[in-house]
């Protein structure tokens, strides 16, 4: 489906083809470098012995996710005796409430039956945060860059593994001091690398220094790049090109000197009279919708202000990864892997029915990268599993909409409506069977 952003970017890419040359004087390229967003040495807060490492370079995590553990028998064995503690002192409590209604016993005695039980939960909650602490799990989303230590080893405050966030990525420049008061945070440039074949690449500036270089004469400027595929690798020599305010204009939809809220306010004057010309009805296709009744509140809010409407059910295929034991042949069987599963450290798991029995779902994944990761780790635990692609369709609804309004006022209406669910629509136009369809008789 092509984006908004999508489209932005073509027409930019378009725009500097064209213009490049005569452009190139006015804004000269400056040297920069791509760096990763941000490079976390991932540690222990406790000390230890590493049990296992279920990463290794290059391969990528995200956050939350368990990519070591250290040896925890001890806090094991302490977590499962102080839930046998807490169910003991839960049996004593019911009886203590049973001998109370007799009036067998103390409102002291019962009351303090009612501690020891209170007590033994901050126990077993003590004992689970010890054992979480024996699992290391990544901050952020991002590539493991290096791998320091190899499960046996000791640990103590040393890091055990680099974990690098690529997406965004972060582009360094140092400008020249003619630049300063010019370049703006939400302004963009072009980036070109030296290595592969990254074309008309876009970053956002995000930071600009304040403090200027005396000896050199330069200052900083700091911009984000996206990179949600991973494609373009950290640690690049680049050139930047900041765009013009006409290639600004064009890349962000905005005129020259002109802000968004004038641009969509602004009518439209004829040149040769400076009238308003006559409006002439406009096919616009708005969505996508997830939910159809959203859409139809959103018409039923429009309808004094458009001339008519029609949806569109449109279903776009997907394909996700459920990662899955072996078929177990009861539900008690599969409970109990589950129970053994988790007690290894693997928590978002659960029992699913499966076609001859059942099966412990180990987690669905949108990339079969990621289910083969998990697959992977589940391996080095010693449990078997299996990797199932499954055939989803994701429905979307979209509203064909015909009305004497430009796309701005459309685009007002629909703000002002306060219908649920359509802060971040697309708004293109329509098939030109449509818009013909809507001028006959």
């Amino acid at each position: 489906m092509i984006t908004k952003a999508t489209v932005k970017q073509l027409l930019l890419v378009c725009s500097l083809a064209v213009n490049a040359q005569s452009r190139a004087e006015s804004m000269p390229e400056i040297d920069c470098l791509i760096e990763p967003n941000m490079v976390i040495e991932l540690s222990s807060p406790v000390s230890g012995v590493l049990d296992t490492i279920a990463v290794d370079r290059s391969d990528a995590v995200t956050e939350g996710q368990i990519v070591a553990t250290l040896q925890s028998d001890i806090e094991e064995v302490k977590l499962r005796a102080s839930r046998e503690t807490l169910n003991l002192s839960k049996v004593e409590q019911k009886r203590a409430i049973e001998l109370y209604r007799d009036n067998a016993i103390t409102l002291s005695e019962k009351e303090q039956s009612d501690h020891d039980v209170a007590i033994n939960k901050l126990e077993v909650e003590s004992a689970q945060a010890s054992l979480e602490l024996r699992r290391i799990r990544s901050p952020i989303d991002g590539v493991v860059a290096d791998r320091y230590l190899m499960p046996g080893e000791f640990i103590e405050d040393n890091p055990i593994l680099k974990i690098a966030q690529l997406d965004p990525l972060r582009v360094e420049v140092v400008a020249p001091v003619t630049y300063f008061g010019r370049i703006k945070p939400g302004h963009h440039a072009q980036v070109k690398t030296e290595f592969g074949s990254f074309d008309s690449l876009i970053a956002e500036v995000v930071v600009v220094d304040k403090v200027i270089d005396a000896a050199s004469g330069t200052f900083g400027i700091r911009l984000e790049l996206p990179n949600e595929d991973y494609q373009i690798p950290g640690g690049l020599k680049c050139s930047a090109r900041f765009l013009d305010e006409h290639e600004e204009a064009e890349y962000t939809g905005l005129q020259p000197n002109q802000s968004e809220a004038e641009t969509l306010a602004a009518p439209v004057i004829d040149e040769l009279d400076g009238s308003e010309r006559d409006q002439m009805p406009i096919c616009q296709r708005i969505g996508p919708f997830n939910e159809q009744d959203a859409l139809l509140s959103l018409m039923a809010a429009l309808e004094d202000d458009i001339d008519g409407y029609e949806v569109r059910d449109e279903t776009s295929p997907r394909t996700t990864y459920r990662v899955a034991t072996d078929e177990l042949s009861t539900r008690e069987a599969a409970k109990q892997r589950e129970a053994e599963i988790k007690q290894a450290g693997v928590t978002d798991i659960g029992v699913i029915k499966s076609a001859k029995g059942y099966r412990v779902s180990l987690g669905l994944f949108s990339k079969e990268q990621s289910a083969e990761k998990r697959h992977a780790s589940m391996k080095k635990l010693g449990y078997d599993s299996n990797i199932v692609p499954l055939k989803l369709s994701k429905p979307e609804y979209w509203a064909e909409v015909i009305a004497e309004k430009s796309g701005a006022e459309l685009l007002d209406l629909v703000t002002t409506a306060g219908v649920k669910g359509t802060d971040n629509l697309l708004y293109q136009p329509c098939a030109t069977e449509a818009l013909a369809a809507s001028s006959e008789p």
